[in-house]
């Protein structure tokens, strides 16, 4: 199997954490969830991110699960932090502190894919555009609607163009993004979005599971479990879904792999190697019962 170079360009963060089944305080963001999956399932994640002078150990750990920090940087003086808490199906996050944003120059072109995933605007208009180099690119923008109030707190997620999402191929939104773009279900979301801009579409939908639609298929699965710590769930699932396209182009088992690996994500509490064999023994079975209708 061809072995990916996958560029994963967003805020590595410091999250401190409370679950019912306890708190801690690890590294996040999109180069440690998307890249956990993408290092599992074999392919090469490389963070692309800037943290500041209190992030070198950040970055070690980064390293220790297997993601490249070739492409770091540390500028500033504070790494970006959130705190979040869940209780029941609902989080709250505030943002503690925040990185400066990451320079079009950070991104180089020998990259296979890249996976765009900020957290707090990090990513500004001309590293999107760049997207367009690459054969396969990925954006999550859920850091480009976030808005946040008084101590920090995430009060609102404000819509945006979808012009925007243009240069890129697949597109990844959580129910609550798709809601504040306007769109009054994940059925009416997936498939207006990927007329209008052409790209594949996956809503993630928590416990419900996720919707994709490429325009001309639409794929529905979900994964029956009580988890333990959805932290980077949807990161974990954005990664393995952009590995299953790139290894085979076909959108029922790349969602099989996304699912999967998103399970085996939520069942640890923290950011763990995955275990690659296990997620594609598991994405196997899960493929049998995806739901798969033409458009």
């Amino acid at each position: 199997m061809r072995r990916f170079r996958v560029a994963v360009v967003g805020h590595l963060v410091i999250d401190e954490v409370v679950v019912k089944a306890g708190s801690y305080s690890s590294i996040g963001g999109v180069p440690t969830y998307a890249g956990l999956s993408i290092a599992a399932l074999g392919h090469e994640p490389h963070a692309v991110t800037v943290v500041g002078a209190d992030g070198l150990q950040a970055l070690k750990e980064l390293e220790g699960l297997g993601v490249s920090v070739d492409r770091a940087t540390v500028s500033g003086d504070r790494t970006t932090r959130f705190r979040i808490v869940y209780s029941d199906d609902q989080r709250e996050m505030w943002l503690l502190s925040r990185a400066p944003d990451i320079l079009v120059e950070s991104l180089g072109e020998e990259f296979d894919a890249v996976y765009l995933g900020p957290v707090a605007g990090e990513v500004k208009a001309e590293l999107l555009d760049k997207a367009r180099l690459f054969r396969w690119s990925l954006l999550d923008p859920q850091g480009l609607m976030r808005r946040f109030g008084e101590g920090g707190r995430l009060t609102s997620l404000d819509p945006i163009d979808p012009d925007a999402f243009k240069s890129v191929r697949v597109i990844k939104l959580a129910w609550e993004e798709a809601r504040a773009l306007g769109y009054n279900s994940p059925e009416q979301a997936v498939n207006e979005l990927s007329r209008t801009i052409g790209s594949t579409i996956a809503v993630t939908l928590g416990r419900r599971g996720v919707l994709v639609s490429n325009g001309d298929r639409e794929v529905r699965g979900r994964i029956d479990l009580e988890p333990v710590d959805a932290t980077g769930a949807g990161d974990v699932f954005g990664g393995a879904f952009l590995v299953g396209l790139m290894e085979t182009g076909d959108l029922s088992e790349a969602t099989a792999l996304g699912l999967s690996a998103s399970a085996e994500r939520v069942m640890r509490m923290g950011p763990v190697r995955l275990d690659g064999n296990a997620i594609r023994r598991r994405a196997r079975e899960t493929l049998r019962r995806l739901e798969v209708s033409r458009r």
